[in-house]
């Protein structure tokens, strides 16, 4: 949610707000804390007077009366300032904590293009939708045909032959609900818990992860530099997400004998940056261009979902993440994060 380039608001569906993102809090002039459990008409009115305010105090409770992705024409309404035009998009959700609405709002009064950040914020509030709405029948699905092949496995404990047909069966449910989660980690809010972090000990930690789960022998980690770099403010559990994935990518990339480049400082004009870089052959064209789409891969196996993540992960702390084929061979993922996001003042 945090990575939305538009404002999101999450209601129960009396219309009162339980969630809002960091745009939000931004165009509205509110601390997320000042929102909750207030009515959406703190935030919302039919016109630019704000004289039908009554009428309209649960806009964020109608979604579904019409169908979903209803889309309303609004003004917000400002702590300070005059009311701005907004489009409003309602999505029905089905959460385990219960019946949720979450509304994508787009301010259409400022002069930037905004149609390409709807279409993004819109693209995430449906997957998160279908998601949502697939949960249930989906888990319930899954659990019925494990049940199922564990009652025909103690049918045919004597038949090795059909013994090794079950284990596949199992392999494949098992990437099936890994699928599953991928699809709906990738769709989720992501909301962050920021602490502060020794980027040294994050990447040392992640890597040897992979490396005590791989089978095969790894490239060597080196890390370069770390200036200014030993207590980033960031959300340790996510970046190491970041990091897994990065370094996994790498490791993939790399012969065993070789190395993996990491390295991060601070640069002028107040952002970290966060450099890895394996020494493969590169990326072809196809897939530099395209390697952060959505479910765009290059592996037999997995939705092509995490590298989408990761970026999704970055531009929630305000940062951005590119990769490029080096000069000297291999490729390099570059993370941008501004310095007042993501270090501390030492104080």
């Amino acid at each position: 949610m945090e990575a939305s380039p538009v404002a999101i608001i999450v209601t129960d569906l009396g219309g009162t707000i339980q969630l809002v993102n960091h745009v939000a809090e931004s165009w509205f002039g509110y601390k997320e804390s000042e929102l909750l459990g207030k009515p959406s008409s703190v935030l919302f009115q039919r016109n630019p007077t704000g004289d039908d305010v009554s009428h309209d105090s649960c806009v964020l409770s109608r979604a579904g009366d019409n169908g979903q992705g209803d889309a309303l024409d609004r003004y917000g309404r400002p702590r300070k300032g005059v009311p701005f035009a907004v489009k409003v998009t309602l999505h029905p959700l089905s959460l385990t904590t219960g019946e949720m609405v979450l509304a994508n709002v787009v301010n259409l009064s400022q002069n930037e293009p905004e149609y390409e950040k709807r279409i993004q914020g819109e693209r995430l509030a449906a997957v998160l939708e279908m998601v949502s709405g697939l949960a249930h029948e989906s888990r319930n699905a899954l659990q019925r045909a494990q049940s199922c092949l564990d009652l025909l496995e103690l049918e045919i404990t004597d038949q090795s032959d059909l013994l090794h047909l079950t284990d596949r069966i199992r392999g494949a449910l098992t990437d099936l609900h890994q699928n599953y989660e991928e699809v709906k980690r990738y769709a989720a809010p992501i909301i962050l818990k920021i602490t502060a972090v020794d980027f040294r000990r994050l990447c040392e930690k992640s890597f040897a992860a992979l490396v005590l789960d791989s089978s095969n022998a790894t490239p060597r980690l080196r890390i370069d530099e770390c200036r200014g770099c030993s207590r980033l403010q960031v959300d340790q559990l996510q970046m190491a997400e970041v990091l897994r994935n990065v370094f996994e990518n790498a490791i993939q990339a790399s012969l065993s004998d070789s190395e993996i480049d990491c390295s991060c400082r601070m640069l002028e004009h107040e952002w970290v940056e966060i450099c890895i870089r394996d020494h493969g052959v590169g990326l072809t064209e196809e897939v530099s261009r395209r390697m952060f789409e959505p479910f765009f891969t290059t592996k037999q196996k997995g939705t092509g979902l995490g590298l989408a993540v990761c970026q999704r992960i970055i531009a929630a702390h305000q940062g951005q993440m590119s990769a490029r084929n080096h000069p000297d061979g291999g490729v390099e993922v570059r993370i941008l994060l501004p310095m007042a996001k993501s270090t501390s003042s030492g104080k």
